[in-house]
């Protein structure tokens, strides 16, 4: 978690999470921000706390320590706290509004590089696969959707929560699940085979058939991105099921450290099987040449 220039560190812990105080606003002894992860809720971020209350002022945790000061800012406090009952604290509110979208704007903009450049590749390698795969087969490998345009700008958005991290690996896997299933399984030659549901079994079946050699990520991924939206809400309840589906994707914690992280991995990595098929493709045709 970045923190900016005017925040003190005490050098102190709450349960757990770094203490600070901060020069823009007439702190008190008593109240201040904390930060970290939090011993009870495993929650990390930002905290609003006024220590001669003893309780939290907010639930949290905010992104910023400057949402936490705005939080703290607007809360009634106690009536010894001199701070709380300084009329004027308000005024100190359209500065931390303008830290606030000072850090919304360079965090967005350093979030959307990042995410940009796999979500490309992803955009990019489905319609390099649509195209070699109409090549090789004689038709498109998926169905356009007009809500393919809305499952990609969602995807570019940043992922800060669980809800974020669900609505993003549902756009992901949307997308993938555009299959034209029915058309490709008339390509299956085993004809018990052609009774197959789901589209990663059948596509698998498809490169068993014709690229038998393909590398096994290539579908690992694209499954693991189906199991996984299958195991979290709103899709279904999340239960532990969905730490066995992470782990296949390198992560080995729900709630994740890092939501974006963990987003941008996933979605990296099966941008990669869709590069990969197209590759197998291109090699599968020039083979038969």
């Amino acid at each position: 978690m970045t923190v900016p220039d005017s925040t003190i560190d005490t050098g102190r812990y709450i349960l757990g999470m770094r203490v600070y105080t901060d020069e823009i606003i007439p702190n008190c002894s008593r109240c201040f921000v904390i930060a970290g992860t939090h011993i009870r809720t495993r929650e990390r971020g930002w905290y609003a706390f006024c220590k001669k209350s003893s309780k939290m002022e907010s639930v949290g945790p905010y992104e910023t320590v400057h949402k936490a000061l705005r939080i703290l800012t607007l809360t009634q406090g106690c009536d010894s706290c001199k701070f709380n009952r300084y009329e004027d604290k308000v005024s100190y509110l359209p500065l931390l509004d303008n830290k606030i979208r000072e850090e919304l704007r360079e965090s967005f903009e350093k979030e959307l590089s990042v995410v940009m450049k796999p979500l490309h590749f992803f955009v990019e390698y489905r319609s390099f696969l649509d195209i070699n795969f109409k090549e090789r087969f004689g038709m498109r490998l998926f169905k356009s959707l007009p809500d393919d345009c809305v499952a990609v700008v969602d995807s570019i958005k940043p992922c800060r929560n669980a809800r974020d991290f669900a609505s993003k690996i549902l756009a992901l896997a949307g997308i993938i699940d555009r299959i034209n299933k029915n058309e490709i399984r008339k390509l299956i030659k085993d004809k018990k085979k052609q009774k197959l549901t789901g589209s990663i079994n059948i596509l698998q079946q498809l490169l068993e058939e014709n690229v038998p050699n393909y590398p096994r990520h290539i579908i690992s991924n694209l499954r693991n991105l189906m199991s996984l939206r299958s195991k979290l809400y709103p899709a279904h309840a999340t239960s532990s099921k969905v730490l066995v589906v992470l782990r296949n994707f390198g992560i080995d914690k729900y709630p994740l450290e890092d939501w974006e992280k963990g987003w941008r991995k996933i979605l990296r990595l099966c941008s990669n099987s869709l590069g990969d098929f197209v590759g197998v493709l291109q090699s599968s045709m020039h083979d038969s040449n």
